[in-house]
């Protein structure tokens, strides 16, 4: 569609949807700055689909982005923060390393910066909410390449059980934990206890996936059908606040493409990507990372204990043997019985 010394922007048709793809450049200098960021707002603002641009933007977003060196000013202009907050845009985040750039050498470099990034607009993130940057090894350059990964691969991984507060203004709810909960279960209160919460946890699961539907109301009124529409509305709020887990909003805003996209960016902080070994390496496979965690768990807990010879005859015995022939024994019928009688 558009290049130039700067930028470079393609338009791109899959599966999805069509979007705007922008490699930037971010010149350092004021004088050519100005104009470089100038033609990539411009470029973006009259784009009206979604879009994402990557690329090396020699910017930082705030302090926790470089180590060392002159922290800049704050009446500096920020114009990677001016394109974020005038195209109502998110970044992207990373895996891998945290910078992306480093002065002199990466090992013992004094200066290092996150300059190259992601940022796309609202409506490419919600289309694409699995997409990783991955930051990859610097070969002979002190920037590090960065990757959009826009097609990977479902790895399943087991979810823990939530209860969801929009069930709760379902009639249909607490029948199904009654009747669970109230089911006979003849073990230790300890056992019980737990056997019960797996019961409702499986019911509700159950419920959830095959019943909670709406219902059909395609001979209700017009006024039937505007009453259910606002109750789902509500429910739908409700499911998007508590997942995006933004709690200052009150109820009745009814942004839910803000929700949406909180968590979605919320479970993206949350995953792993890829973690570091011990000797430097950088594991990127979901099975790998996850046996990974489990070896260091099972290491980290295991306890091999070496005694000494013969440290059970530093301890004396505090009862005879004859008394701990007959704690051992079995009482008879008859001991148990006179045992029961005398209580």
């Amino acid at each position: 569609m558009e290049f130039n010394k700067s930028l470079i922007a393609i338009k791109i048709s899959d599966s999805i949807l069509d979007w705007l793809l922008v490699r930037f450049y971010g010149p350092p200098y004021y004088t050519k700055k100005k104009k470089a960021w100038g033609n990539l707002l411009a470029l973006l603002a009259a784009h009206q689909g979604p879009w994402v641009c990557v690329g090396d933007f020699n910017c930082i977003l705030n302090e926790d982005e470089q180590i060392g060196g002159c922290k800049g000013s704050s009446s500096t202009t920020n114009y990677l923060k001016e394109l974020m907050f005038n195209l109502n845009s998110v970044d992207l985040g990373y895996s891998g390393n945290k910078f992306t750039w480093a002065k002199g050498k990466w090992g013992n470099a004094v200066i290092k910066r996150r300059l190259d990034r992601g940022v796309a607009s609202i409506s490419w993130r919600l289309a694409y909410p699995k997409i990783t940057v991955s930051h990859l090894s610097a070969i002979n350059s002190n920037h590090a390449p960065i990757l959009l990964d826009t097609c990977l691969a479902d790895s399943f991984a087991h979810r823990p059980f939530r209860f969801e507060a929009v069930w709760l203004r379902d009639e249909g709810c607490k029948p199904v934990i009654e009747s669970t909960w109230n089911k006979e279960v003849h073990r230790l209160d300890f056992v019980k206890l737990y056997k019960k919460q797996v019961a409702t946890r499986d019911a509700l699961r159950k419920w959830n996936k095959e019943i909670r539907h709406p219902s059909p109301v395609n001979e209700l009124a017009e006024q039937s059908l505007q009453a259910e529409l606002f109750e789902w509305l509500i429910r739908s709020e409700i499911l998007w606040r508590q997942k995006s887990r933004e709690l200052w909003l009150k109820l009745g805003d009814k942004n839910f493409k803000f929700f949406h996209l909180s968590m979605i960016i919320c479970r993206r902080n949350n995953n792993i990507d890829a973690i570091k070994k011990e000797d430097g390496t950088w594991i990127h496979d979901s099975n790998q990372i996850r046996k990974l965690f489990r070896n260091n768990f099972v290491d980290l807990f295991k306890e091999d204990i070496d005694f000494p010879e013969h440290v059970e005859h530093l301890i004396l015995p505090c009862i005879t043997e004859e008394e701990n022939e007959m704690l051992e024994r079995i009482p008879s019928p008859e001991e148990i019985k006179d045992t029961l009688f005398q209580m």
